[in-house]
């Protein structure tokens, strides 16, 4: 199928590595609403368990991040739209104590599902060596997962609402 072009220029994480199922990565993040997400790499990406079927967008934040900021009503915005095809995970990546980013969620109204980094920094970090950072994580990264567990872009910097419509989209075909 047709791969959507986006204006922005993506980088796609290398997830290419042979694994055996030995090998293969888990993790349990803990949602600042006590929901359990379940993560495990693949092959080509990351297998989300309670979101079988669904894409991924997963989004490294920080709670004093200015884009991140701008980010967080359009988040909102295709959390609404996207009900049946679409979750959103938002890690706090500064650090953030987790009682304090449980009520930066609240006071966002961030309808979608948020971690706080400071208990997940072991996640932090294989993502970050996974998509190829080494001196810390560029705020905000996106990373876009299609509904087979596939990552098929990695954006550093704001990425626009009709840019993540389209992206959306692109995940779900």
């Amino acid at each position: 199928m047709k791969k959507l072009l986006l204006t922005l220029t993506f980088t796609v994480i290398s997830f290419t590595t042979l694994l055996s199922a030995d090998d293969l990565i888990s993790f349990t993040l803990t949602t600042t609403n006590d929901k359990n997400i379940t993560v495990t790499e693949t092959k080509d990406g990351l297998n989300f368990q309670e979101f079988q079927g669904k894409a991924v967008l997963l989004a490294l934040f920080g709670h004093r991040c200015p884009p991140c900021l701008k980010e967080i009503p359009e988040f909102i915005e295709l959390t609404d739209e996207h009900k049946n095809d679409l979750e959103i995970i938002a890690l706090e990546a500064q650090l953030y104590p987790a009682d304090k980013v449980k009520v930066f969620a609240s006071n966002h109204k961030m309808n979608y599902n948020v971690v706080a980094g400071i208990n997940h920094d072991d996640f932090i970090s294989y993502i970050a060596q996974r998509a190829g950072y080494t001196r810390g994580i560029p705020l905000p990264l996106l990373i876009a997962i299609n509904k087979d567990g596939a990552v098929e872009t990695v954006q550093a910097g704001l990425v626009h609402k009709d840019e993540l419509e389209l992206l959306v989209k692109d995940l779900n075909d």
